[in-house]
């Protein structure tokens, strides 16, 4: 039960179950989520019609139970980069490498960079003009997102992930990016059909302009009257179809919280209040970062934080530009989640006054993987060891740095692709996900500092996606699809 929740979880949160090439390892894990099934290879053995820039493939909410503007694809992107100016966290770092010191002020820089335009989004949606703004989101997407505002399945976790964890949850998530970032998806998808089914995947084509900026949410399922992190918390309504692991929705006896879901069913969709728990800032600065181009910043919700509102609650995880691969240490300690921060680790800070539910899922030593994220694997085999507790293994950075085209590596250090379970000792169903031997040269395959030309897999034609996980694990496998439908193969 516990590996079934974790392919959905890795999956849903990073890849279209399409890029897998033997399908069938995922079935009984993917049933299991609804939205997860509504993949481009669905899609495809169906023969079922996918479009670029539809919204949402579900119906629009019942006006009864919501009367609020809806989701709308901001899919205009500009073609020409705006002026650069100079950006508040070059400032921090004075246009040099950046320091785990000056780390925490570089994340409230970015912060405050886009904090006006979240709150608009966040607490005045009927104002919200995404484009007017200067944010876009990815085509190719609709038959994954909700109608109200654009969320899709994140990831899945069982009771006792995160600290006190009483109840299964699930995310939901949201990226966007922002004028600069979008130069690159007109470079890549344009803005047209025929460009859209023809995309541009080529370097420097699906490179990123420095100042590019790509934020994320990561909504859960329970309130705080269900989980005491997430008191307080700010919340959107989503119009969604069950989620095997939505713990509130599928108890709605235990669930002291309202429009839980519990109406719902895994194929009929209900109005569903989720909590803003996570909320990821990528920016491309090369000066700072430059071995990889990129800082990856999260920001999580805690409670007890001082402000006026749940946004100004939002404080920095951590911050990482680089993967650190002379750092090896196979000691428990970098390896049992929660794992032990390692301060050798330079080019990863993780705020030592994170609330303790955000530092459940750190990913190998200690590296940044926010609550969110897919870094522990539970259970596990690597080598000739099982982990009935989880592994810790790659963080935000690791697992980006497997964006590609063509996909020929897992987001996790699998020893296949699409990796492998075997039962555990003694256990003919608690599978366990295979993953490389800690510390091995195929385990450092995911912790390297590539810049984000450099593709993770060598080979004729293999074009580095920068990072960009979204493009490489969600969009670029529906268009695959939508291709061979449309050529009838």
């Amino acid at each position: 039960m516990m590996i079934r929740k974790l392919f959905i979880a890795v999956i849903s949160a990073c890849l279209s179950i399409s890029a897998l090439a033997a399908e069938s390892q995922y079935d009984e894990a993917v049933s299991r989520a609804p939205f997860v099934t509504l993949s481009a290879q669905k899609h495809h053995k169906a023969k079922t019609p996918i479009e670029p820039f539809i919204n949402s493939a579900l119906p629009n909410p019942p006006k009864s139970k919501y009367a609020g503007p809806l989701y709308s694809l901001s899919h205009n992107y500009p073609a020409k980069l705006p002026a650069a100016g100079k950006f508040p966290w070059q400032k921090v770092t004075g246009n040099k490498p950046i320091t785990q010191k000056k780390s925490k002020a570089y994340v409230e820089a970015l912060k405050k960079y886009i904090s006006k335009d979240m709150r608009t989004l966040l607490y005045n949606y009927d104002k919200w003009n995404a484009e007017k703004a200067g944010w876009y989101q990815s085509i190719w997407l609709g038959a994954e997102r909700e109608p109200i505002h654009g969320l899709y399945v994140g990831s899945g976790f069982p009771a006792g992930t995160l600290t006190g964890q009483t109840f299964d949850l699930t995310t939901y998530v949201f990226t966007m990016y922002d004028k600069r970032a979008a130069v690159t998806l007109n470079k890549i998808w344009g803005t047209t059909e025929k460009r859209a089914y023809a995309p541009n995947l080529t370097n420097p084509g699906a490179q990123f302009a420095e100042g590019s900026v790509i934020i994320k949410f990561a909504f859960v399922t329970p309130c705080g009257a269900d989980w005491s992190p997430m008191t307080g918390a700010a919340s959107w309504p989503m119009y969604f179809t069950l989620s095997p692991t939505n713990g509130s929705g599928n108890n709605p006896v235990r669930s002291k919280c309202k429009n839980n879901g519990s109406n719902g069913t895994s194929a009929d969709p209900v109005v569903t209040d989720v909590y803003l728990m996570q909320f990821d800032i990528i920016v491309k600065d090369s000066k700072a970062a430059p071995d990889t181009g990129w800082v990856f910043s999260t920001l999580v919700y805690d409670k007890k934080a001082p402000g006026k509102d749940a946004w100004d609650k939002m404080i920095p995880l951590g911050a990482t530009w680089g993967n650190n691969p002379d750092v090896i240490n196979t000691k428990p300690s970098a390896l049992t989640p929660p794992a032990k921060v390692n301060l050798k680790l330079t080019e990863n800070w993780i705020n030592p006054k994170a609330p303790p539910y955000a530092v459940s899922t750190l990913g190998w030593d200690g590296r940044l993987s926010g609550p969110n994220d897919g870094a522990v694997v539970t259970p596990a085999w690597a080598g000739t060891h099982y982990y009935p507790k989880g592994l810790s293994s790659v963080g935000c950075l690791g697992c980006h740095s497997s964006a590609q085209y063509q996909q020929k590596s897992f987001l996790l250090p699998s020893t296949t692709f699409p990796p492998q379970v075997i039962n555990a000792p003694g256990s003919s169903a608690n599978q366990a996900m295979v993953l490389t031997v800690p510390g091995s040269d195929d385990w450092m395959k995911w912790f390297q500092s590539r810049d984000g030309s450099t593709p993770m897999d060598k080979g004729k034609g293999q074009i580095g996606l920068d990072y960009d996980m979204v493009t490489s694990f969600k969009a670029i496998p529906v268009w695959e699809a939508a291709l061979k439908a449309r050529q009838g193969k």
